[in-house]
């Protein structure tokens, strides 16, 4: 599969895709979801075409981030997507209990990171992106918070552009933002 770099967008926007289906019972509502002052959240979604994968966006408006490319997800997934190979983006999402999802463990809410990019022996194989799941069951109620961090320029040239992807239940949502130095980030907050 071919790496395809992420276009630069003029204003960091949040897109809302699929119409929202009746709730299955015992689930959650869909929550309200914040954003970093300056981060602009709305607007309608337009399908794109086929999925692509591994640019956190839900490109066919099915509801779905990535459906397809390999990435596990649930009633909530988080994920974001760089082009950069070399820099080091950090998904930080933290459960209502004040749990921090890990890769290769579960929060006692189920929240799961599939990995970290671009990691170590460069396992991502430059296609950066970092997800956070529900691994099973209702989520529970309260505030999340999700952090988009630049860990590391890694020789890159800010500003590293990202894309976040959000998925709340049947609707998923994505904001494109740009990390200017190290530690820069942007956070979104989902009350549920």
């Amino acid at each position: 599969m071919t790496r395809r770099a992420l276009a630069p967008l003029a204003l960091p926007v949040l897109i809302a895709c699929a119409p929202a289906p009746a709730r299955e019972p015992g689930r959650a509502a869909p929550g309200r979801l914040d954003a970093t002052p300056g981060m602009v959240l709305g607007g309608a979604c337009t399908t794109s075409g086929p999925e692509r994968c591994f640019d956190a966006r839900d490109d066919n408006c099915n509801g779905l981030i990535d459906d397809g490319c390999g990435l596990p997800t649930g009633y909530l997934q988080f994920a974001v997507a760089w082009a950069e190979e070399a820099a080091d983006v950090e998904l930080e999402v933290t459960d209502p209990n004040g749990e921090l999802a890990e890769v290769g463990r579960a929060t006692a809410s189920g929240l799961v990171k599939q990995r970290d990019c671009p990691g170590e022996s460069r396992e991502c194989h430059g296609q950066n992106l970092e997800n956070v799941y529900l691994e099973a069951g209702d989520p529970p109620r309260g505030r999340y918070s999700v952090r988009v961090r630049l860990e590391r320029l890694g020789g890159a040239e800010p500003p590293i552009r990202a894309t976040i992807g959000a998925r709340i239940g049947p609707k998923s949502h994505q904001a494109a933002v740009e990390l200017t130095a190290e530690g820069a980030s942007e956070t979104l907050s989902l009350v549920l």
